[in-house]
């Protein structure tokens, strides 16, 4: 059995070398920011690797699924109050925040799943868009947990690591993203996964092979709620600050943009959308402030076009454009 496992893992390492050279390059970066004394970008990093693994997990059910999920960063914000409410009542062990948000985000993916998996198309994304919405509200109306101001944090205790020592925090980041890709690639090549992406091409003829489809894209549902928790109790720490704007429609719209950019379908898409959104959301005003400088707050003006260019005229986002590059030898 652990020969299986090793060359499952080795022969998932072949098959994704863009995902594990990014998230080598992750690792290594905090030595480049060092020597070149610009600590600033570690916190950038963080960032991306934070909306990278939220959007792996969406990417799961969208991707290969074929499930747009429009109330995907509820589960985020999930992740960041089991933090921040736990620490309301004196709990300051991060290993047990990471478990509460993984349990809380489990149970109420099932629930919302289960609920809204019995619809498809349009229907299930006003679905998800409802419940999501549903969790805004109810959140702002927490007054005795900040209400729409939010809640300032504390970095949790995951002993024995303090968070508060130099790059401490960007490696348990890097480390959760690592984990979430190793799990996504071994579920991508399972039984499991294959019948996941049958769903989203035919899901009749996977019925009628005597298989329930609504079990396997619940399961996947489930998966991907609680990969979002986990980058939820990620961003509380990194942030430290949960609020409930971390789950309003428009930041699953980002997931989205992110898992677009980067290339749905692909374990390695949405890490390098989430490095080529965030890079864009960094330079980009800077580059339109250069050249019309009362602009510069506008800059999703400029990337609203990119975005459809991209969409239009590069079939399956940077992944698909790197790997034609590939193909054709250039």
């Amino acid at each position: 059995m652990p020969g299986v496992f090793l060359t499952a893992i080795r022969d998932g390492v072949k098959q994704h070398r863009l995902l594990w050279l990014l998230l080598g390059l992750l690792g290594l970066f905090p030595i480049v920011t060092s020597v070149a004394d610009l600590p600033f970008w570690n916190d950038v990093a963080m960032r991306i690797m934070i909306l990278g693994m939220a959007a792996m997990g969406l990417n799961l059910i969208l991707g290969f699924g074929g499930l747009v999920s429009f109330g995907h960063a509820a589960f985020i914000g999930l992740g960041a109050y089991a933090v921040g409410i736990s620490q309301f009542h004196g709990i300051d062990s991060g290993w047990l925040h990471t478990l509460i948000a993984l349990g809380l985000t489990g149970v109420l993916g099932l629930v919302i799943g289960f609920l809204s998996l019995r619809t498809s198309g349009l229907y299930f994304i006003m679905i998800t868009l409802a419940f999501a919405q549903m969790l805004y509200f109810f959140f702002v109306s927490l007054e005795g947990y900040g209400g729409d101001d939010g809640m300032i944090l504390d970095r949790a205790e995951f002993a024995p690591f303090d968070l508060y020592e130099p790059l401490r925090l960007y490696y348990l980041i890097w480390v959760s993203l690592a984990l979430v890709s190793l799990m996504l690639m071994m579920v991508i090549q399972s039984r499991f996964g294959l019948v996941l992406q049958a769903t989203r091409s035919n899901a009749g003829r996977v019925e009628a092979m005597g298989l329930n489809p609504l079990r396997f894209r619940i399961t996947g549902f489930v998966l991907s709620a609680m990969i979002g928790g986990l980058a939820g109790v990620m961003f509380a720490n990194w942030q430290e600050y949960a609020s409930p704007a971390i789950m309003h429609w428009s930041r699953s719209g980002e997931l989205l943009i992110i898992i677009v950019i980067g290339g749905m379908g692909t374990l390695a898409g949405p890490l390098l959308g989430a490095i080529g959104f965030l890079l864009l959301e960094e330079f980009l005003p800077e580059i339109i402030g250069h050249i019309a400088p009362q602009y510069a707050e506008n800059w999703m003006i400029i990337f609203g076009p990119m975005l459809v260019l991209l969409v239009l005229f590069v079939r399956g986002g940077l992944m698909g454009l790197i790997t034609s590059r590939f193909r054709g030898g250039g």
